[in-house]
């Protein structure tokens, strides 16, 4: 919801804040480093106690693919669809124009390596996602301890500021994919404690000395999440129905709500006018708007996605084993 209020005031539909509100709202890009952070933890729960080689890692890959990609989709076709739409309705707005190629590899995920411009802004997120899993997958296939040694050390090379970022591909923002999953094996294995101290504390002093918030709010969140689970309160902690929801639908919310937003401030406005009495209730509609587009697309095409990817484990499992027979013979 901080990312959706962001952007609502970055999109121009909101001028009415003061200097130190919209100073608070600009913290909402704060909830992509929590999101890396969560991802990380997440993805290393789903592979923890299961041994990792590369057919169980493909099978791995192939999971998410079922579950992220349908609803990544649809809102890549949404996002066409709204564009379009304005450039009728709008006076003087031209219409967009997207090559074959920018489409193609939208659906990939690969823009941001390839260099196209994003159909939806928020989509730069999903390709760094789909990279984490996919790299953090494979060295885990790996099964040497000095290949993930090695992957760590170097990931703590862009939050130290020894080499510049590099955009579009995952290696400077890996960090904050792995304070998760180090902030898992914290939980879960004692002595992975001081190994996961030493890499937070590392991000932690290369974001103050570098005054970098995105490593400050990565390593903060990371060490948070050890804390809660540490003192066995991490099925307790913020259980509350209302923030559950939110969480529920979070993937659809995230995925639509810049075009959402967009809309409803412009029909709100075309239909009421634009004071500072109508921006709030504008604010207020384009929320509720924003949630219940999120909760339909969720049960209509993320939550089918999500029991597919788990039925699908054991047809996947049996393909993989017939591909292996089929490469041996």
């Amino acid at each position: 919801m901080a990312v959706a209020l962001l952007h609502a005031l970055r999109g121009g539909h909101l001028d009415i804040f003061p200097s130190e509100v919209t100073a608070a709202v600009t913290m909402g890009e704060a909830g992509v480093a929590i999101f890396f952070v969560i991802s990380g933890f997440v993805i290393a729960h789903s592979l923890w106690g299961r041994e990792v080689t590369p057919g169980s890692a493909a099978l791995f890959i192939a999971r998410r693919s079922i579950r992220l990609d349908p609803p990544y989709w649809a809102a890549i076709l949404l996002a066409l669809g709204f564009s379009v739409l304005a450039s009728l309705v709008i006076p003087d707005r031209v219409a967009p124009e997207y090559s074959v190629g920018q489409l193609v590899a939208h659906i990939f995920y690969l823009q941001e390596i390839l260099g196209y411009e994003h159909i939806n802004p928020v989509f730069w997120t999903l390709c760094y996602e789909i990279q984490f899993y996919a790299v953090f997958a494979l060295i885990l296939a790996t099964r040497s301890t000095a290949v993930i040694a090695v992957a760590c050390v170097m990931s703590l090379l862009w939050p130290l500021g020894v080499v510049p970022d590099v955009r579009g591909v995952f290696v400077n923002l890996f960090y904050s994919f792995l304070l998760g999953v180090g902030a898992y094996y914290s939980w879960k294995s004692y002595w992975a404690r001081p190994l996961f101290l030493l890499y937070a504390g590392l991000v932690l002093v290369g974001a103050i000395v570098h005054s970098n918030p995105f490593a400050l709010i990565s390593s903060a969140t990371a060490l948070l999440l050890v804390s809660v689970a540490l003192s066995n309160k991490l099925h307790t902690t913020l259980d509350w129905r209302w923030l559950q929801f939110l969480g529920m639908i979070s993937y659809s919310l995230y995925l639509t709500h810049n075009p959402i937003t967009g809309a409803t401030f412009r029909v709100w406005y075309t239909l009421a006018g634009r004071t500072p009495v109508t921006q709030l209730m504008g604010l207020g509609l384009s929320i509720v708007t924003c949630i219940g587009f999120a909760w339909v697309m969720y049960l209509c095409i993320e939550k089918p996605c999500v029991a597919l990817a788990r039925s699908s484990t054991p047809h996947l499992t049996a393909l993989s084993m017939r591909a292996k027979r089929l490469l041996a013979t």
